[in-house]
């Protein structure tokens, strides 16, 4: 008997919304598999086949187009791979043994045994996953995955944005990206060698704009695929949440998403959502946390204002008028 996956669970949302908190959350429930990781490795192993059949993709946006059946059986053995049910063990794989080849026979030996374990004992099972690179990707996803149930998670630009600008001036290092860049950067305000987060398409056109435009530009970017993606997808296959609504009310939103996706409230998922971890963060949380980036901010309120009013949120006295179209 092979095992398969059905009804995955994909949290979308822009970097920095809040999707590490709910993937943490989920990841605690016994009826959801998971990598307990981003599943950027599988699609690195994907973009470096392309690169070998000389194809080379410069941003993040994969299309319905481009899940052929060869890449599709990649893509779902992978995932069947690599996703597991035990938290401690998938944390451990993937933060530890998958990143040192000495270790590799580990990664094999866990490996083998969970395929064989679901293959001996499990017809199908769940899995949850978060990539925020999924923005630009819900066409292929959902023809990856055409029973997945997508939850889309919005927050106010500003904090988003905010929290954007404190995650690219502390991750200076340019490690080696799939897709890679097409064009040197000379981000403005930035002393970083590397392009960090989601690369839309059309980012040439910012690496040479200030720091706070190029994370303005990623924030309605990523909203905006997400909104024009799950256009296609049917009303009871979608789920609409704030970073904001789930923060402030962690249980009762996530108890809600339970309930969207089919699996039980459990102790497990309860404990941890009624006093949530702090994820993803690089100074203690604080609803007005932006506030220390206003003067940057301001700059880049033209950008963001007709997405914030799709979204439901308001610049309040600071509106502008609108010339900015992604």
């Amino acid at each position: 008997m092979k095992s398969f996956i059905e009804k995955p669970v994909i949290i979308l949302g822009c970097p920095r919304s809040g999707t590490t908190l709910l993937f943490t959350i989920l990841g605690h429930s016994k009826q959801l598999y998971s990598l307990y990781n981003e599943s950027r490795f599988i699609f690195k192993g994907f973009y470096k086949k392309r690169i070998k059949e000389g194809i080379e993709y410069h941003n993040d946006k994969l299309n319905f187009e481009d899940l052929d059946e060869e890449t599709k059986s990649y893509f779902l053995h992978e995932f069947y791979r690599y996703s597991l049910n035990n938290r401690l063990v998938g944390l451990a794989l993937h933060k530890i043994l998958r990143k040192h080849f000495l270790l590799n026979p580990f990664v094999s030996l866990i490996t083998r045994f969970n395929s064989l374990y679901k293959d001996t004992f499990i017809e199908s099972y769940r899995i949850v996953e978060k990539t925020p690179r999924n923005c630009f990707k819900v066409s292929f996803m959902n023809k990856l995955f055409p029973d997945a149930k997508f939850i889309y998670i919005k927050r106010d630009g500003r904090s988003n944005i905010s929290s954007l600008l404190e995650g690219w001036r502390k991750r200076k290092g340019g490690k080696k990206r799939f897709p890679g860049l097409s064009k040197p950067l000379n981000i403005k305000d930035y002393s970083g060698s590397g392009w960090h987060f989601v690369l839309p398409p059309k980012w040439e056109e910012y690496s040479d704009k200030t720091l706070a435009e190029v994370c303005a530009f990623q924030w309605v970017s990523s909203n905006q695929a997400i909104l024009d993606g799950l256009k296609e997808i049917e009303a009871n296959r979608k789920y609409e949440i704030s970073y904001e609504e789930l923060s402030e009310n962690t249980s009762g939103v996530v108890e809600q998403i339970c309930n969207f996706i089919d699996i039980p409230y459990s102790q497990e998922i309860k404990k941890i959502a009624e006093k949530p971890p702090v994820v993803n963060t690089f100074s203690r949380p604080n609803k007005d946390k932006w506030k220390r980036h206003e003067a940057e901010l301001e700059k880049i309120y033209f950008m963001i204002q007709p997405m914030m009013n799709v979204l439901g949120y308001s610049l309040g006295e600071k509106k502008q008028a609108v010339t900015y179209k992604p």
